[in-house]
């Protein structure tokens, strides 16, 4: 009740007025969306308010997301733990723990999540892409050429992937970075 009256005066003075903190607003909501620091305190609010295993590894593998967009891949690791400890059935925790690992320069370890994500969700175009990438950082180029052509095929669109093949199958200057650092999706948005 402070923390609405201090937000409420400070709306009534418009000449001094700054935002008001976000921690008035909807815990999902700031869990899912905005700065990686409004989607940390968001999944924080959110784990504080679960009930569920689910619950609990929903929020803590979304504050695993926002830690890394921040490039925070050790903390991202933590949470992403968290989230595989308190549901180990919840696929994007697992694809998430695969990009800090990513992150962490980690490919072998990424690519055991990766394929723990797929395991639970074959279709997840995001943790092919990803696995491709941590296979090409370890020279396994056959492997990461399945992945991209299984993307192709479960979304023809797709110009990363297409982009990829083409460097990896020799028509295209590497000069598209294959890196598996770089570009990779995990939240439920992107896929």
């Amino acid at each position: 009740m402070l923390a609405l009256t201090a937000c409420v005066h400070a709306g009534l003075i418009a000449a001094m007025a700054l935002p008001c903190s976000s921690a008035l607003a909807d815990p999902a909501q700031d869990c899912r969306s905005g700065s990686p620091e409004t989607r940390v305190g968001g999944c924080s609010r959110l784990l504080a308010e679960a009930r569920t295993p689910r619950q609990r590894a929903i929020a803590l593998d979304g504050r695993c997301w926002a830690h890394i967009d921040r490039g925070a891949f050790a903390d991202a690791l933590t949470d992403c733990n968290g989230a595989i400890r308190a549901d180990d059935q919840y696929p994007y925790a697992f694809h998430n723990r695969g990009v800090a690992y990513a992150g962490l320069q980690n490919p072998t370890a990424a690519i055991a999540d990766f394929n723990r994500a797929l395991a639970m969700r074959p279709t997840f175009s995001n943790t092919l892409i990803n696995r491709a990438k941590a296979n090409v950082t370890l020279g396994n180029t056959q492997a990461a050429i399945r992945d991209y052509e299984e993307v192709l095929r479960l979304k023809p669109d797709n110009e990363e992937a297409k982009s990829a093949l083409n460097v990896l199958r020799g028509g295209a200057s590497p000069s598209v970075s294959l890196n598996a650092t770089n570009s990779l999706c995990g939240n439920i948005g992107c896929n």
